[in-house]
């Protein structure tokens, strides 16, 4: 596999590591990183952000939990694990 370039313009990244992506490669750059990705990543990064966005919502609707109540979720899941085995 050939190496990365760096040049006066920038990187530049050998062809073949993104055969088989599909023609639109989405292409961002971050603080020290650049990221490149298929069509299909990027929409599954950008779902899995909302699902994380939509769980940080419902957790701080409901309030932290008791310890009461994190010991009555743990013997659930106990319990429901126990009768699988």
């Amino acid at each position: 596999m050939k190496a990365v370039k760096y040049t006066k313009e920038g990187v530049v990244i050998p062809s073949s590591w993104v055969k088989g992506w599909g023609k639109p490669v989405s292409i961002r750059r971050g603080a020290n990183m650049v990221i490149l990705e298929s069509p299909e990543r990027q929409a599954s990064r950008q779902r899995f952000g909302q699902m994380v966005r939509k769980l940080r919502r419902a957790v701080q609707e409901l309030g932290p939990l008791t310890a009461e109540q994190i010991a009555a979720e743990v013997a659930a899941v106990r319990a429901q694990r126990a009768r699988r085995s």
